[in-house]
């Protein structure tokens, strides 16, 4: 059951040395919206998990809508109001997920800051794309676009939410998820070592090459027994969720396994180096997420047993959610993948761009400069002008050479279309039939792709051609253009 009341009273950041007070905002506009819309349900002191669903579908879809932008905005803001008190409840979950006490690392209100964001004053609308945030002016319905950095992250929930797919997912739990998986809030429990994969999660993934050459010989030979049994296993009996210790069955045939090679533990000397394995996979894990390894050790070392034991501090390493490993694997082989197609259509359209300029009777003395200009532009950061003088040349010739919008535009289209194709070819055959009697699912695959790349690196290259000379290119697009040119 939900009071009507969570619709226009709009959880908001504490401000004051008493945090642990409730604060909540009345929005007069989003309470008169309301009560026009519903007026049968706004006096009501509770609605029904029926009333309540459809309360929700009625308003996203005028906030998803493409007529009255008013409407759009204050559908908006009623969802805003309802999606702030699920936010707050989900913050106040995450210090008991990792046992964490108020008077040990953090508190809930420590997390606030990074999700509850939203005060009710703007009203906001999407853009056309549904990617977009704007404020909207109420008085001569003009818009602006938001500044990268200050989204909402209420309005994000609601632009990612779409209670019309097929996972039926409520709007209660989508949030739930979102705000867990909130990049700002993972990186601070990073920090102390927490919503880390398991240990046995981590063996399960592929060593990085930042560790090649770090890890023994035999290190490599443990992991690859682990993970021929074990992921065997999960394979063969469908598991998903939380990675849990191997069963003695299973270390057994991984013992079998190294004894092959010569290796021969105990059993539990087995589980020690799998630890210790999986504590060095974390700290390069950590590093490469944050930028530091974990302030908090996990487990500490006790000399008189020469075994590990949980560290009180931290008692346990959790895997975050029930799929998050086979999640966290799906979304490695996106970025790997992403990476390499970007690489392969950067490397096809600058060739093709010289080969361009080379039947150009104009340009064709160019050709062969053009990767040293794109050197120029994208890791010295001249600016096109600069780029000009230096080839002595005028500025409106050196922008017909390089047509970096286009460039872009061309390394954008392709790159999605290659990478959904690759990504498809991928999927098993469960996929295979969803997408085969299902139409929707592969508009949809196509849809989050395109989101994907866009949100992953064009998005900022595009900035990045807008902004000021000044501003040092570092979008995924440029390292992989610097990377190519230093090939």
């Amino acid at each position: 059951m939900v009071s009507p009341s969570k619709y226009w009273q709009m959880q908001i950041l504490p401000i004051g040395e008493d945090v642990q007070l409730k604060k909540h905002r009345e929005i007069g506009r989003a309470k008169e919206f309301f009560k026009i819309q519903f007026t049968h349900l706004s006096n009501k002191p509770t609605l029904s998990t029926e009333e309540n669903k459809q309360v929700q579908s009625v308003l996203w879809e005028m906030f998803r809508s493409k007529d009255d932008i008013s409407q759009r905005a204050f559908a908006g803001l009623c969802l805003r109001c309802y999606v702030s008190h699920r936010i707050l409840i989900t913050c106040k979950t995450i210090p008991h997920i990792y046992n964490v006490s108020a008077e040990n690392l953090f508190r809930y209100t420590d997390l606030l800051r990074f999700v509850l964001n939203d005060d009710g004053i703007a009203l906001v609308v999407l853009d056309s794309e549904g990617k977009t945030q704007h404020i909207l002016n109420h008085h001569d319905n003009t818009t602006r676009a938001i500044a990268k950095g200050g989204e909402f992250f209420s309005v994000d929930i609601l632009r990612r939410f779409n209670p019309n797919l097929g996972s039926k997912e409520s709007l209660d739990n989508w949030t739930t998820r979102l705000t867990r998986q909130n990049q700002e809030i993972k990186s601070f429990l990073w920090e102390f070592g927490l919503a880390t994969p398991s240990d046995w999660g981590l063996l399960c993934k592929s060593v990085p090459r930042s560790l090649s050459g770090l890890l023994l010989t035999e290190d490599y030979e443990i992991l690859k027994a682990f993970q021929t049994v074990y992921q065997a296993d999960r394979l063969k009996t469908c598991k998903k969720g939380r990675c849990s210790e191997p069963t003695p069955s299973q270390l057994q045939e991984m013992l079998h396994l190294l004894q092959h090679i010569n290796i021969n533990f105990s059993p539990k000397k087995l589980i020690y180096h799998f630890k210790r394995i999986a504590e060095i996979l974390r700290q390069d894990w950590l590093y490469r997420k944050t930028g530091s390894t974990k302030t908090v050790p996990t487990e500490v070392y006790d000399n008189s047993t020469n075994d590990y034991f949980d560290n009180p501090e931290l008692p346990y390493h959790k895997d975050c959610d029930p799929e998050d490993v086979e999640l966290d694997k799906f979304q490695e082989i996106c970025q790997n993948l992403f990476e390499q197609v970007l690489y392969k259509i950067i490397a096809e359209v600058i060739q093709q761009r010289v080969e361009d300029l080379q039947k150009s009777r104009g340009y064709k003395n160019f050709a062969q400069r053009f990767s040293e200009g794109l050197r120029l532009y994208y890791q010295e950061n001249k600016s096109l002008t600069e780029i000009g003088k230096l080839w002595e040349i005028e500025w409106s010739k050196a922008r017909r050479i390089f047509q970096l919008e286009n460039f872009l535009e061309i390394v954008q289209y392709r790159t999605e279309k290659i990478f959904l194709y690759n990504l498809l070819q991928s999927v098993n055959k469960y996929q295979l039939t969803r997408i085969s009697h299902e139409p929707d699912y592969l508009k949809n695959i196509a849809a989050e792709i395109r989101e994907f790349a866009y949100e992953k690196t064009f998005k900022e290259a595009k900035a990045e051609l807008a902004a000021s000379k000044k501003q040092i290119k570092n979008s995924l697009f440029a390292q992989i253009i610097r990377i190519y040119l230093n090939k």
